[in-house]
Order: C-alpha cells, then structure tokens, then sequence
C-alpha cells in the first residue's frame, strides 16, 4: 500500500492532485448498479451477498479510477444483529419491526455477536480479492448514537420525535444503550480490519439532532471511546480512522478529535476555515455539495477546482463531496468533476 496516495494523504502528505473519492460512491446513480439491484427484492438481502458487495464495490473504480473503495454494505447492520428487525422498503428507506421503545428493550437486548455479521467480514475479503492491490478499501460503521437514534425511531425520520422524547425521559438508559453500541461497533470494525479494510470511518450522521450540550453528552463522548477502544487495541492501533459529522451544533473546529487522523467536512462546513485551524494535525476530506453535480459543467469545474485551489497546500486534503452521492446524479456529471480535480 506505499502507492496509495489516499493512506499517504491520511499521514499529512502533500499531493499537486489530491486523492478522491466519495460517500455512497457506489449506488443508485449508477446504471451498472441498477442492473444488479434488480435482482433482489429486499436491499439487506442484497447487503447478505459477499460477492454482490463486493462487485458494487468496484463499479465506481471501473468506471472512475478512484483512489480508494470502500465496502458495500449498510451502517445498520449491527442494530439488525441485535435483533431490532430491520427490513428496508422499496422507497421508504430502514424500518425496525421491533424498536427500543422503552429502558425495558435496552435491558431485554440480546448479546451482540459479531458472527452474526460475517457476510460482511465475507465481504471485506471479497472485494480485496477484486480489488487492484495498490488501492485501500475503508471499512466503516454509523457512530454509536446514529444507531441509538434510528433503533429507537424505528427508522428514518424527518424530525426524530420519538428519539428525542426518549433521550429527555430516559437519559439514563439511553446512555447505557450507547455504551453497547460504541462496544459493538468497536468489535464490529475491529473485524473488518482483521478481514483485510486499510482505513475505517465513522458516520456521525444525525450529530445535527442534537443542541450543543447534547453533542457532547450523547454523541462525541461514545465515539470518542470507540476511538479509544481502537487506537489502544495492537490489531487496530495504526489503522487511520476519519471522522464525519454531519452539521453538529457546536464548531466543527471546536469538537477535540482525540485519535483520529481525518475530518471529513459536511458540505456546509467552510473548509478553508477548517484548514487554518486543523493545518498539520488532521487530514481533510471534503466537502463539495453534491447538489452541484446536478449543475451544468462549467458550475461543477469552478466549485471543483475552488476547493482544490484552496487546499493545494494542504498537508492531507482528500477530495470528496460533502455528504453522500444522491440518485438523480448523472455519471458523466461525477466524471466532470474528477476531471477537475486531475486536471
């Protein structure tokens, strides 16, 4: 892996063109993903196929020549493990037939068993086997209160309602249910790396759910004992791991990242902000909208190179969009892009 420009941008190295690649870049925008996904009715049936991920894993590098994969699976899959009952709807997204509804279900909880997610340990290998040897694939999870706010929701919501009247009645419990999480999620991408991913990274993904004081207490202070867990553990201790928050109350700049080794900005974050203040302590990773993709070429090769050009001389930037890729992206659109970024 001394090639990989992306593991070496995640050391702080200085790259003309900076390495890139994107959240969700495999997925629905792709017609060679459509195919596949034709195939089974059920989106977690699909995630349950070793070789299947790991075939969606490599289509974006196929098609783009990207300088990292990361592996093709879902950031529930240890809520489902734990036997919430998760299914996912043709255009509804994640639904829990069994919730944690009430401290009862926290106590009630089976033991999480990470054999209960080997297709995805399966899948790791798989991908690695496809993949050119030269190019890392990144492992992830959801963060532990990302989990906790769909478990309890029972799926995805535009408000939350139910998570947060149980984080105000019952803080307690929801604090003893993070604790399980952040554990499961250290077994969990512990795994991954022994199955063979070269970085990990951890989705904070409902982190703008919570007010300041809620950040701290509910969300960074789990994630910040999953780090722990990994950099104190020889199997994981030199694995890189990034960090994506999305829209946190507090100051991106503010939040003490204690063992991480990247940032990964949401698209508002000002990046350039960011960088004055992270210059030779984290990489970046970020953050053009991925709204813009839906824009003409010429929109797409300015905002492109604004970021490129901001970063130029940043030890460790990475390009990438500021959230995930959305499904009415056109794939030459993706292409304008990284012909921007190579230029």
């Amino acid at each position: 892996m001394k090639n990989s420009k992306f593991l070496r941008a995640l050391n702080l190295q200085t790259h003309s063109i900076p390495p890139v690649w994107f959240m969700r870049q495999a997925g629905r925008y792709l017609p060679e993903y459509q195919k596949i996904r034709k195939n089974y009715s059920n989106f977690l049936d699909m995630c349950k196929q070793p070789k299947t991920c790991a075939e969606l894993a490599l289509q974006p590098i196929d098609r783009f020549d990207l300088d990292a994969s990361i592996l093709f699976s879902d950031i529930l899959t240890i809520p489902d493990a734990l036997n919430l009952g998760l299914a996912f709807h043709e255009g509804e997204g994640p639904k829990f037939s069994n919730p944690i509804s009430s401290p009862q279900d926290i106590k009630k909880l089976i033991s999480f068993d990470v054999n209960a997610i080997g297709y995805v340990f399966k899948a790791v290998e798989e991908t690695k086997n496809l993949l050119p040897k030269d190019l890392p694939l990144i492992g992830f999870c959801g963060s532990p209160w990302t989990l906790a706010a769909y478990s309890i929701e029972g799926g995805s919501s535009k408000d939350f309602k139910k998570t947060k009247s149980f984080m105000a009645n019952h803080p307690t419990e929801l604090q003893e249910f993070l604790e399980i999480l952040s554990n499961a999620c250290y077994e969990y991408l512990r795994q991954q790396v022994l199955s063979g991913v070269n970085a990990l990274q951890i989705f904070d993904s409902w982190a703008d759910l919570l007010s300041e004081n809620e950040l701290e207490r509910f969300s960074l202070q789990y994630t910040q004992q999953l780090t722990d867990l990994l950099k104190s553990d020889p199997v994981t201790s030199n694995i890189p791991i990034i960090l994506f928050e999305k829209a946190p109350k507090k100051k991106i700049d503010d939040l003490v990242f204690k063992n991480i080794s990247c940032v990964s900005l949401y698209w508002q974050e000002n990046i350039e902000s960011v960088a004055k203040n992270f210059k030779n302590q984290y990489a970046i990773q970020g953050n053009l909208d991925p709204k813009v993709l839906l824009e003409s070429d010429e929109i797409i090769w300015k905002e492109t190179q604004k970021i490129c050009s901001i970063m130029s001389e940043y030890p460790g930037f990475i390009f990438n969009l500021g959230h995930g890729i959305t499904p009415d992206i056109n794939p030459s659109k993706v292409k304008v892009m990284i012909d921007a970024i190579r230029q």
